[in-house]
């Protein structure tokens, strides 16, 4: 059956968006305001104002519970969706956490597994990654790089959390490395093999693969590479022409591949 589509007007140009899991929910930002809407019905649901500067990047949970933004304030906020669906139309929802430790803009955020119970990194300009808990809003992990991180991702398992640098540079950093420290330098020097080198320009999005063996990474150099985690070689470049924004890796349906549609 032929499904009628829904075309939503945004009041400005859209500089994140972003949809639910369960597929009920679209977020957009749009200058300093995350605005979301019920996908089946085109309603906008609530406006949310509560940063400072413009809407860098969004994400949910995997449960469609909880969402995190970040913007160019330095802030990282965690949202529990239905406290936001709650709350009066004259209210703003306070956010459940409010993430505060990177002290320049906020570049690109992930979240793991786990619903309210997930782990949640996040990238900056000022250099750093940070891994948080969702739960209690607790920093875990803080690592220094010498560029400024423009994607950052985990991989299933969430062993290991792969930053994408300015420089074209990608840092896979160790989150069970011991002895456990919260505040890491990642020394590129001495972690020569943990890096993937190859782009020109900066790293704009990462993905991972379902069994953590190949990694998916895009660049304002026009190319989109695949790796092999393991050997950091790459195995495919596919060309663009322009920078590339975003890419990531699905899981193809099953009947993708059959001509029976069977």
């Amino acid at each position: 059956q032929d499904q009628l589509q829904q075309k939503i007007i945004c009041p400005g140009p859209v500089t994140c968006l972003t949809a639910s899991p369960n597929g009920l929910y679209i977020l957009a930002g749009v200058a300093e305001s995350i605005y979301l809407w019920e996908v089946s019905n085109g309603n906008l649901l609530a406006i949310l104002n509560r940063h400072y500067q413009d809407l860098t990047c969004l994400c949910f949970t995997d449960d469609s519970s909880h969402f995190l933004s970040g913007a160019k304030d330095c802030l990282a906020l965690v949202w529990n969706l239905y406290s936001v669906l709650q709350a009066e139309p004259s209210q703003i929802p306070d956010p459940r956490h409010v993430w505060s430790r990177h002290s320049l803009p906020i570049t690109d955020l992930c979240c793991g597994f786990g619903g309210p119970l997930a782990r949640a990194a996040t990238a900056s300009l000022d250099q750093t990654a940070k891994l948080w808990e969702v739960s209690s809003g607790e920093l875990l992990l803080s690592v220094l790089f010498d560029v400024g991180i423009m994607a950052v991702t985990l991989d299933l398992s969430e062993y290991h959390m792969f930053c994408g640098g300015m420089d074209g540079s990608i840092f896979q950093v160790d989150l069970c490395a011991w002895p456990v420290q919260r505040d890491r330098t990642f020394q590129t020097e001495r972690e020569n093999g943990k890096i993937f080198k190859g782009h020109r320009n900066q790293v704009t999005c990462l993905s991972v693969s379902t069994d953590g063996s190949l990694l998916l990474s895009g660049s304002h150099d026009e190319t989109v590479r695949l790796w092999d985690i393991q050997s950091k070689q790459c195995l495919k470049t596919m060309n663009h022409k322009g920078p590339v924004t975003n890419a990531f890796i699905v899981l193809a349906p099953a009947n993708m591949f059959n001509p029976d549609g069977k």
